[in-house]
């Protein structure tokens, strides 16, 4: 049996450099990755970090591969809760589909098993690419409201 992973593809609206700056700009991130400001200078062996406002970490990792505006691998450790999940691996590639367009593959591998990091991960991911879209789009955030219990049954 194959290790879990998680992976991804959404076409975006977008130059590969407009796509490349919503990734790596913390103001950007803050909008659609739960408030998490990333924060690296992208160079190979350097830290990434996703903090929140207040400095508590998120994401602990380092930059692997970095070649911008296409494509960037970087380790990644949950630090929002307390487990002993090994690094997983985060690759993020962008391909231009023509001049207006780009298809942003993401894959999150490394697990071990099923664990609490995959675990937690799973729900997060199609929310923060979803935003992610959504903010180089239109430049505004997207806004995700729980159905009320008569709306769910219905």
């Amino acid at each position: 049996m194959s290790a879990p992973q998680h992976v991804f593809q959404v076409y975006i609206r977008a130059t590969p450099e407009r796509l490349w700056q919503a990734i790596t700009d913390p103001a950007m991130t803050s909008i659609y990755y739960f408030g998490s400001m990333i924060e690296s200078d992208f160079k190979v062996g350097s830290p990434l970090r996703y903090k929140q406002a207040d400095g508590s970490l998120d994401i602990d990792g380092e930059v692997l591969e970095s070649d911008p505006p296409r494509r960037l691998v970087h380790s990644f450790t949950t630090r929002w809760e307390q487990n002993d999940d090994p690094p997983t691996t985060v690759t993020w590639e962008i391909t231009q589909m023509g001049s207006e367009t780009c298809l942003l593959a993401v894959s999150h591998t490394g697990f071990t098993s099923e664990n609490a990091t995959y675990e937690s991960v799973k729900g997060g991911w199609p929310m923060i690419l979803s935003g992610l879209k959504t903010l180089v789009e239109t430049g505004g955030p997207l806004k995700i409201e729980r159905p009320q219990a008569a709306e769910v049954s219905a």
